[in-house]
């Protein structure tokens, strides 16, 4: 299951990035009157006023989110949710993902884009029941490249555990 970003971010990381703990964010962004602020609105200001990184901004914005707004791990700022995982698959990278596509395709039909000249080669489908589900191509490593399946558009929590299942289903197929 997705933890919430405070398990998987390191205290220590977050404070050599950014110069403030976990804490002095939360109560920084109070302050300002963040609980009033869209995520765009908080990770913006975070950028803008306080020179943060705009991957480190996301972050704490999912953070404050999360223990001040009610954001659930995995949930998105629309309100969706995402369960992402990556495992190594062998070959180099566009075989990689062509064995991932070959699976996913098995189960789901055709793609309906992609992207293989990009910096890290995507592919995309739009499913049935109007979640999205992506394959996306890691640089390749020594035992072969990290292949990165993300179902989005997820309705609920209760969808995460069936999702993360069929992530796990089509790692298998493409190793089959």
């Amino acid at each position: 299951m997705v933890e919430r970003i405070d398990k998987s971010t390191s205290a220590e990381a977050l404070l050599a990035a950014t110069g403030r703990t976990r804490e002095a964010w939360r109560a920084l962004l109070e302050q300002a009157g963040a609980l009033e602020w869209t995520h765009k609105a908080t990770a913006e200001w975070l950028v803008n006023e306080q020179g943060v990184d705009g991957w480190w901004a996301q972050g704490i914005t999912v953070d404050f989110e999360q223990t001040h707004k009610g954001r659930l791990p995995g949930q998105q700022a629309d309100g969706t949710f995402v369960v992402s995982k990556t495992r190594t698959v062998p070959g180099e990278r566009l075989d990689a993902l062509a064995a991932v596509r070959t699976a996913i395709e098995a189960r789901h039909g055709d793609a309906h884009g992609e992207n293989l000249a990009a910096s890290y080669p995507v592919v995309r489908w739009r499913l049935d029941d109007g979640t999205r589900l992506s394959a996306a191509a890691q640089k390749q490593g020594k035992s072969g490249t990290g292949i990165n399946l993300t179902f989005e558009k997820l309705p609920d929590p209760a969808a995460m555990a069936p999702a993360e299942e069929e992530i796990a289903a089509i790692f298998e197929a493409a190793a089959g």
